[in-house]
């Protein structure tokens, strides 16, 4: 029965998930950096520091809206075969 599948498939390959977790701790760690050596850097430095932590920063919301996006559709999916299972046969409608 499609609903006592599990949910989730892991086919081994890291998926945008896997990778937006894996980025965290340098999206967290990037303003501290940024702050902590902002009088040792030069202006370009600086830039370059801040530049990269909104890059990774809109690249995890990127995955992650991705990932939110994605489970919505196979939800939707899920529910619409669920549906076509408990519609009665079209022949037996009165």
């Amino acid at each position: 029965m499609p609903i006592l599948k599990p949910k989730t498939s892991h086919s081994g390959a890291p998926s945008a998930s896997d990778f937006s977790v894996a980025l965290l701790p340098l999206v967290a760690v990037l303003p501290a950096l940024a702050t902590m050596f902002a009088d040792r850097l030069s202006t370009a430095g600086w830039a370059a520091l801040i530049a990269v932590e909104l890059m990774s920063i809109a690249t995890v919301s990127a995955w992650a809206a991705r990932g939110v996006a994605r489970a919505a559709a196979e939800r939707a999916r899920r529910d619409a075969e669920v549906l076509d299972m408990l519609e009665p046969l079209a022949g037996t409608r009165r």
